[in-house]
């Protein structure tokens, strides 16, 4: 090969270069936002699982208080 085609053939492989370390840090950010995300869904799993467990303490206590007055059988 001649100058001028190695030379053209090093520009583009530098350009490649550089692409792929642009690529390379956008994929780590993508992999942070996307941990952080993960990380949110977990929290909101876990409160949405307390909420369900509150609601199901506070219909017996309300079951034991009509049973009490007598609005329910018992």
């Amino acid at each position: 090969m001649n100058t001028t085609t190695d030379s053209l053939v090093l520009e583009h492989l530098r350009a490649i270069r550089a692409d792929t370390t642009d690529i390379k840090s956008e994929i780590r950010d993508i992999k942070a936002r996307i941990a952080s995300i993960e990380s949110y869904i977990a929290t909101l799993h876990g409160d949405q699982i307390r909420t369900s467990i509150k609601m199901d303490e506070l219909a017996q206590r309300v079951e034991r208080l009509e049973k009490r007055v007598g609005l329910l059988d018992a």
